[in-house]
């Protein structure tokens, strides 16, 4: 069938769309540059950092090349602007790899977890008949932060982690009780009140 016979096809639609003939072994629709845009400063900066890591390997094995890829069209390589900012940045700067403070991010999540003193408190009072008090609370936290990073509490003279290798293990409590945690030890607090001021303040802002 003549192409010019088509009627409402897609065929016909994608030559409107492209403005191109689908006989067309040619394209000038995807022609943008590659990354010789001006978006693709980040990805220069890669083929320059590959080509000196490939000499520094005493057999030369390759290593980041893009034309090997197989293209399937080009995109133009523009910025985006973060979310309620003014800030422009690349897009390979936005991959969490690239991206010192996702890394960062990302290990104090794994890192971090929160757990309820409530049912713990409970139990003691209870079952053992202990009170738990502001004071308890503190000499726990206290005795927490010794052991967390692997200081022994029990055992004597037990093989203990040097406590510079582990510096950033601690432990903090937040609470709705704003008595409890004016009473609490300090050192222990983490002031939900001045660290989420927005959604205090104004519940819902915070989502």
């Amino acid at each position: 069938m003549p192409y010019n016979d088509i009627q409402h096809s897609f065929l016909k639609a994608m030559s409107d769309k492209f403005a191109e003939k689908p006989e067309d072994t040619k394209t000038k629709f995807y022609v943008y540059g590659g990354i010789a845009q001006k978006g693709g400063m980040r990805k220069r900066e890669f083929i320059d950092e590959a080509k000196k890591m490939v000499e520094s390997r005493s057999v030369r094995t390759p290593g980041y090349n893009p034309d090997v890829g197989m293209p399937q069209g080009q995109r133009y390589l523009m910025p985006y602007m973060m979310n309620h900012t003014d800030i422009m940045v690349n897009a390979d700067d936005l991959h969490w790899i690239n991206n010192a403070a996702m890394q960062q991010c990302w290990d104090d999540m794994k890192r971090g977890i929160i757990l309820g003193l409530d049912d713990a408190h409970g139990l003691l009072e209870a079952r053992l008949g202990k009170e738990v008090t502001p004071d308890t609370i503190s000499h726990y936290m206290e005795v927490l932060n010794h052991a967390l990073p692997g200081g022994a509490v029990i055992q004597e003279h037990m093989v203990e982690t040097k406590p510079m290798l582990v510096n950033d293990s601690y432990a903090k409590i937040f609470t709705g009780d704003d008595d409890l945690a004016d009473a609490v030890d300090r050192r222990f607090i983490l002031d939900i009140n001045k660290e989420f001021a927005a959604g205090w303040d104004h519940p819902g802002e915070q989502a």
